[in-house]
């Protein structure tokens, strides 16, 4: 019966409910039912990369590092290039002081998707913590010029920071 449920699509729809209600779930700050949703979606459907990302992101909000990293490298494994998969493995990355690796995950991200101005802040961030303080001024402009287009407070934190890369290459 399961294949040919899966044959008519009655578990992607299932899936993709149990996915949604997860969504909504985090949106009303309910974190448990919001793992457990995208988790029972993420069985439901186990190729399904994005599944496993978000799960992960939920995971690190949780602050349960261990089981957030084997949901995020098993999005990876799906999709090397999932974007918010990358992305927060980048931000583990860089929390952990690990420049380069946080460096590929946010490249990875930018692969997929080239204009996103969260990625561009911390690869700018990533630059500058190398000491590449060029290519640093260089990302942090492409941020700041995202969060203009989207009207984003962070824009003025990006001038900031492009004040002092500027400094730095200066000084």
């Amino acid at each position: 019966m399961t294949s040919l449920a899966q044959r008519l699509g009655v578990s992607r729809f299932e899936a993709d409910n149990r996915y949604r209600a997860g969504l909504a779930a985090f949106t009303a700050r309910d974190l448990r039912t919001a793992i457990a949703e995208l988790r029972a979606a993420a069985d439901m459907l186990p190729n399904h990369a994005e599944y496993h990302a978000a799960l992960g992101l939920l995971l690190l909000e949780d602050k349960q590092m261990a089981r957030a990293s084997e949901a995020l490298d098993e999005a990876l494994r799906l999709n090397p290039y999932e974007t918010l998969a990358n992305y927060c493995l980048g931000m583990i990355a860089y929390r952990a002081k690990d420049w380069r690796a946080a460096e590929g995950h946010f490249l990875n991200a930018l692969a997929a998707e080239p204009e996103r101005a969260e990625t561009q802040y911390y690869m700018g961030m990533v630059k500058h913590r190398l000491g590449l303080n060029a290519e640093a001024l260089e990302w942090m402009r492409s941020a700041a010029s995202g969060f203009t287009e989207i009207r984003d407070k962070r824009e003025s934190q990006c001038r900031a920071w492009m004040r002092e890369f500027a400094k730095l290459q200066t000084g």
